[in-house]
């Protein structure tokens, strides 16, 4: 069976400490958070907000995002 890339992303070093400049929380709404109103991904450098209907929506954008900034490896030939 094939794994998904994108889950076993989540469990390298690199993407923990990418995740750490991220906070997913609940939406905050008038004093209180109400978790049925949805989740919001919060950059904490920039203080930007993207909000998701679901919690697995917000941990996958956390994925893509992660991969659209790891560099790429590239694959070198031994040259003698």
């Amino acid at each position: 069976m094939i794994q998904d890339p994108s889950l076993a992303v989540a469990d390298s070093l690199g993407f923990l400490t990418f995740a750490k400049c991220f906070c997913i929380n609940p939406v905050y709404d008038v004093g209180r958070y109400k978790k049925r109103k949805g989740w919001v991904l919060i950059d904490l450098a920039t203080r930007a907000e993207t909000y998701f209907k679901t919690l697995r929506d917000a941990r996958q954008h956390l994925r893509r995002l992660y991969m659209e900034a790891a560099p790429k490896k590239i694959a070198t030939a031994d040259l003698p």
